[in-house]
Formats: C-alpha cells, sequence, structure tokens
C-alpha cells in the first residue's frame, strides 16, 4: 500500500509541475505582421528567418511577401552565403516585439557583411470590404536620392509645392495616407522642387480596400530611369514594379549572321531613317533608345530600302533592355532574336550568359574548366547549347578558366582553350560566331557597355 501511495503523490507533483509550466508561458492575445526588403542593389538573395527558422530569400527589390506572428517577441536574423563558404553567415539581427494588429517591414540597407537593419511601423487596417478608399505610404530606399516629395495627382496634373503627399529622406517612411479609388499618377520629386520631376507613373488605379507601400529603391543596370519604383500591395500579398512614363525602352543590336550583307535597321514603319545604317558582321551597337508598345522593326540591305532582308514586330515593355540578334539559320534563312538580359551586378558571383548565333554549329556543348585542367563532364556547363536561342545566364565563383566547345555529347573539341578570367561582380556577355572555316566557331566577349 505504500508503495502505491508513494507513486500516487509523485504523479500528482508531476501533474501539478506541468501546471505551473504552463501557466507561465506566454499567453498571445493576437497577431502581428512581418516583412523584409532588401536595398542593396549588390546583394544576392538574402536569407531572412524567425530566430534560426528560414521564412523565405529576400531579393533586391523584391518585398517578402508579409507572415504573421503571435504578439511575443522575437529575433528576427539575416544571413548570406558569402564566396568559397559552404555555409551562410549571419550579418544582421533585429529583435522586435511584436504587438497586435501591427505591420513591421525590416529595410535592409548599406554593406552586404554589415547591414542595417531600419524597421517601418504602421498599423494593420481591418478592411470591411465595402469602402471605396485605399491607403498609402510612401518608403525611401534609396542611397543616392536626396529627401523626396512624393505626389498623387489627377493624369495631366503637375506637381506644385504644397500638394505633396509626404516628404521623406533615405530609410523613413511615411504615415498612412487615404484615397478615393481612381485613377491617378505617382509622381516623385527632388524635396521642395515640384519641377525636378524623379520619377512619374502611367495612370493606375488602386484597388479600394487595400494598403500600399510604395518604395522609392535606387537603380540597377536593368533600369533606364534614375529611380526604380515598386508598388507592394500589403493587404493582398503582391507587388509589382511601378512604370515610368517618362522613360523609353533600349535596344542594342548584334549583327551575327556572317553570310548576310551590310544592313540598315529601321525601327518604324513608313521606313524614313534607320536607327543604325551600315551594320556589319561582327558589329555590336550601344544601347539605342527604341518605343515602347508594338515595335516594328526591318532590317534592309544596308543604303537599299527595297531590299528587305527580315521584319517582324515585337512586344517591348516600357524601362525594358533588349538585345537583337540577326542570325542565318541552318535553312539558310536570315532571321532575329531578341532576349532582355540580367545585366545587375551581384557582389558575392561572377556570371556570364551565352549565345550561340553560329549556323554551322547548331548545337554545341560548353565547358567551363579551371585554367589548365582537362574537359570531363565536371564542368559541363552548358549542354546543347543551340543557335538562336535565348542567351543563357551562369554563374560561377571568380577565377581563371578554359572555354571549350564540343560536339554535343561527346568530347570531340570544335574550339578551346579559350581563357576566361572572371572577377565577384562582373557580368560578361559572351557569343558564339561561325567563321571563314565552317569547322572551327569563334567564342567572343562582347564589349562591356
Amino acid at each position: 500500500m505504500k508503495r502505491y501511495l508513494i507513486t500516487a503523490l509523485l504523479s500528482a507533483l508531476i501533474i501539478a509541475g506541468g501546471c505551473a509550466k504552463e501557466s507561465d508561458l506566454p499567453n498571445p492575445t493576437g497577431k502581428g505582421s512581418v516583412r523584409a526588403i532588401n536595398a542593396i542593389p549588390t546583394s544576392p538573395n538574402i536569407n531572412f528567418l524567425i530566430e534560426e527558422r528560414l521564412i523565405s530569400q529576400v531579393s533586391f527589390k523584391a518585398p517578402t511577401s508579409s507572415s504573421t506572428w503571435d504578439d511575443l517577441d522575437y529575433t528576427f536574423n539575416f544571413s548570406v552565403l558569402f564566396p568559397g563558404e559552404t555555409e551562410a553567415t549571419r550579418v544582421a539581427s533585429q529583435y522586435i516585439d511584436v504587438v497586435a494588429d501591427t505591420d513591421y517591414s525590416m529595410l535592409i540597407t548599406g554593406a552586404l557583411d554589415a547591414p542595417d537593419i531600419t524597421v517601418w511601423e504602421s498599423g494593420i487596417r481591418e478592411w470591411a470590404g465595402d469602402e471605396t478608399v485605399y491607403e498609402v505610404r510612401i518608403g525611401h530606399a534609396s542611397s543616392s536620392l536626396g529627401p523626396v516629395d512624393f505626389y498623387i495627382l489627377d493624369p495631366g496634373t503637375a506637381p506644385a509645392a504644397g500638394g505633396q503627399v509626404a516628404t521623406v529622406s533615405f530609410t523613413e517612411a511615411s504615415t498612412a495616407r487615404e484615397f478615393e479609388a481612381a485613377e491617378k499618377i505617382f509622381v516623385l520629386t527632388a524635396a521642395g522642387d515640384p519641377s525636378t520631376i524623379l520619377f512619374q507613373s502611367q495612370p493606375i488605379t488602386p484597388l479600394a480596400t487595400s494598403s500600399y507601400l510604395v518604395i522609392a529603391f535606387d537603380t540597377d543596370a536593368n533600369d533606364v530611369g534614375p529611380v526604380s519604383m515598386v508598388l507592394n500591395n500589403t493587404t493582398q500579398g503582391t507587388t509589382g514594379r511601378l512604370v515610368d512614363a517618362n522613360d523609353s525602352a533600349t535596344g542594342r543590336f548584334f549583327h551575327a549572321s556572317f553570310n548576310a550583307p551590310d544592313v540598315d535597321i529601321y525601327v518604324e514603319d513608313p521606313l524614313v531613317a534607320p536607327l543604325v545604317a551600315g551594320h556589319t558582321f561582327g558589329d555590336i551597337t550601344t544601347d539605342r533608345d527604341i518605343s515602347s508598345g508594338s515595335l516594328p522593326v526591318t532590317y534592309t540591305a544596308a543604303g537599299n530600302v527595297g531590299s528587305i532582308l527580315a521584319e517582324f514586330t515585337r512586344a517591348v515593355a516600357v524601362g525594358g533592355r533588349y538585345n537583337f540578334y540577326f542570325t542565318r539559320n541552318v535553312d539558310g534563312e536570315d532571321v532575329v532574336t531578341s532576349a532582355t538580359l540580367d545585366r545587375r551586378s551581384i557582389e558575392t558571383l561572377a556570371r556570364i550568359s551565352v549565345a550561340n548565333t553560329a549556323a554551322n554549329f547548331p548545337v554545341v556543348d560548353l565547358y567551363i574548366v579551371p585554367s589548365g585542367e582537362p574537359i570531363d563532364e565536371r564542368f559541363l556547363v552548358l549542354p546543347s547549347l543551340r543557335t538562336q536561342s535565348t542567351p543563357i545566364l551562369i554563374s560561377l565563383a571568380a577565377g581563371d578558366y578554359d572555354v571549350y566547345l564540343t560536339e554535343e555529347d561527346e568530347e570531340n573539341i570544335y574550339l578551346g582553350p579559350e581563357p576566361l578570367t572572371l572577377q565577384l561582380g562582373d557580368v560578361v556577355e559572351a557569343i558564339v560566331y561561325d567563321t571563314v572555316d565552317p569547322n572551327v566557331p569563334r567564342w567572343f566577349i562582347v564589349p562591356p557597355l
């Protein structure tokens, strides 16, 4: 009997102790939301964690979706995979005591190895669903801009002093303002100077019953204008780039058809004046301004507007940067392919894009091996690289390499070794050309802009 009594007493103590511990646990009363915003132009994706748990990765100019958490205290961590390392390194931490119904945006700025974290707070608005208004904040994430004024205007209206929605400086965000849902333009000017327009959106109609965060970022090599603007609907969890109505698009033209004549290139209808004249094999232009929308493109023999070699229409986005490649296909026809390349420099990587334009080598394998080493399957970086396909972007470590082109699925070498030296942050374009010898292609590095 005594034995059973001791067991019962121990059980009671364990239950009582468990109840005591449970009562000491935090008791959340609601939830808040958090997101991260990467404003470092040359950064790779940054890992965003709550304590040691990965929430998501944060790309430059791409705010993460909001995630909701109980109104308790947390440490949010940020880590980066640096060159030569196998595990990500923690570079920053941010403690937040989450308050119910509060939204937290953590802005990442400064140096990648020791970034600054700025927290923007705002109340989470609960929409009934029958409102006719939206609310908007402006966030300043551009280290290259000074203070700015933000306007929301009717289309066709110019900004005027005193009419701004908010004035913010780098790392600041405004409080929310409410507006009726109607067609508007978003305008950014230098602070106190409405005549210096830095950005003017095309007309847009924000959705009623939505909360918006508009963010100004630094530009990168993919941008045409002086500032990049992103619209984040924090209610619906969607993000998109705002288009600057004053931006053009650009085209860079490559003559890569070995047996074709010199050409003139028109981007108009009717043909009046060529955008590029006397374009010879191997020529590569700088970026040229082109019109957005449905763009008519015509290639003629140089100096002979009646001799049309290729004509087509391309859909061109405002602010887009396009490459146009004039090549000859395996059927002996001259064709033009177009592509948009990611030109942004990333400080922890070297990147190279490769385009095959050689009609005599419709399919090749591409090897990039450490300098002096033989080719083998470990270094086959682009199998079945086809002519006239979209250029393919490869990320590599910095270093000295040899490039080889071989027969598809074989190590029969067409070309190589060709030396290639890459530094961190490099963005290199390469082209495979035909040559006079139909059995030997040419490897060519495109001059940087």
